[in-house]
């Protein structure tokens, strides 16, 4: 089964904007439509642009029209995210119309006492911050920055982006896609991708490569650390390195092309560090023998450093697992008011090169959310970023031989990898079981 069966993941009610039908009454579609001519009054720009989706939150004000906190908030937002019309008594300067945002849509959701939202779509023209090699930061800044959640009233949360077919080529090419994890490991199209994580979060470099070995030898095909395990440059070689020999007299071979009859297995340290470090653990890592890395993008760096990694030669380029922590801080928040909706997330981390990014599984504790989970999938897929040809979703937290079988009925093996922690090792048939 390749296909998320969307019976077994649960309603959205609880939810303040996935799944909610819209206001539709002809005195809203009149509010709506007056709201978009006065804010895009002149701002002609049609050329390419980002279109980023946000929730859009704001608190009524007391004794106003109704949505008139989100008309002031919609103003606030073109005027401060890019630049407003030309203010000055002198000629306005050429081009400066190509640096103008627009609102290309606004959707009103059901309104009350304490809460104004809606779910409204604005144009960034490229020429505002397309700069160099794809421009994340400035991505980031232009859409998700002060203009959105730096002011009292309103809070604009990013739901979903657009980007032109030209602004995608900025993204480095798919070095990982799931069909080339599938052929590294020799496993067929429609055998699950099993493996494990080792626990706890500090174990001796000996007692580690052997947890690993123990969990290779009993058919694991993908072994990452806890990702709190936090090393130095000096132990995250000697673990590595003690790691990979054992393995190796085991008869892995953990290089680029192994050999035919060698035992295959991706093996992926945690190297999430500061930005300034990040490279130098990666390279520790490989160059110590290890055929994937693990790290957090959200506090190592953003998902620019993938590429960043990739660039440092084609020795570097092995599969890279990007890991939620840093993401979960607003995956699954009751008040879903600021942050990014974790498919952003997902969509960032797809194009910007990663071989595998967490999804927790169906009825797991770790966030996302069970309600999340349908849109992240079905945004990546919109894109060609889910399945053979796509980054490869990592089924793990809460995983348990209680549940992995309901989890990969429900999210099929296509595109897929089912890792469980600790459960592994206590099974009472032993870990092959």
């Amino acid at each position: 089964m390749s296909r998320l069966e969307v019976g077994n993941l649960p309603g959205t009610d609880d939810h303040p904007y996935i799944g909610k039908k819209f206001l539709k009454t002809k005195g809203i579609q009149s509010l709506e439509k007056r709201i978009l001519n006065r804010a895009n009054k002149d701002r002609r720009y049609r050329g390419d642009a980002v279109v980023t989706t946000y929730y859009l939150t704001c608190v009524p004000e007391k004794g106003r029209a109704i949505f008139s906190a989100l008309d002031r908030a919609v103003e606030m937002m073109l005027v401060h995210a890019t630049t407003e019309n030309w203010p000055g008594a002198g000629k306005e300067p050429p081009g400066y119309k190509e640096h103008m945002s627009r609102i290309k849509s606004i959707k009103f959701l059901e309104a009350s006492r304490r809460v104004e939202s809606a779910l409204i779509k604005i144009a960034t023209p490229l020429e505002f911050f397309d700069k160099g090699k794809f421009p994340l930061a400035q991505l980031r800044m232009a859409t998700q920055s002060e203009p959105f959640n730096a002011f009292i009233g309103f809070s604009a949360r990013v739901v979903d982006y657009d980007f032109p077919e030209g602004f995608k080529k900025k993204f480095p090419r798919r070095l990982w896609p799931h069909s080339r994890v599938r052929e590294y490991l020799k496993v067929d199209k429609d055998e699950p991708i099993i493996g494990t994580i080792v626990k706890p979060k500090w174990l001796p470099a000996r007692l580690f490569a052997e947890s690993v070995t123990t969990a290779a030898i009993a058919g694991a095909l993908f072994i990452k650390s806890d990702e709190n395990l936090h090393l130095s440059k000096r132990e995250l070689a000697v673990y590595v390195r003690t790691t990979v020999r054992m393995l190796r007299e085991n008869g892995f071979d953990l290089s680029p092309k192994p050999g035919a009859r060698k035992k295959r297995i991706l093996f992926a340290p945690h190297i999430t560090a500061n930005p300034s470090d990040i490279l130098d653990y990666a390279k520790i890592a490989v160059d110590n023998g290890a055929n994937a890395l693990m790290f957090s993008p959200h506090f190592g760096g953003d998902f620019g450093a993938i590429r960043e990694i990739y660039e440092m030669g084609r020795k570097y380029r092995v599969p890279v697992y990007a890991h939620t922590a840093g993401m979960n801080r607003y995956c699954g928040d009751p008040a879903y008011s600021c942050g990014d909706d974790p498919r952003v997330g997902y969509l960032l981390a797809a194009l910007s090169g990663a071989a595998f990014m967490q999804l927790p599984g169906v009825g797991s504790y770790i966030r996302p959310t069970d309600v999340e989970k349908k849109p992240i999938i079905e945004r990546l897929r919109k894109d060609g970023l889910e399945g053979n040809s796509g980054m490869t979703l990592v089924i793990a937290g809460g995983l348990s031989p209680e549940n992995i079988g309901r989890n990969i009925r429900s999210l099929g093996a296509e595109g897929r990898m089912f890792l469980a922690g600790t459960s592994v090792f206590h099974h009472p048939d032993g870990i092959r079981a």
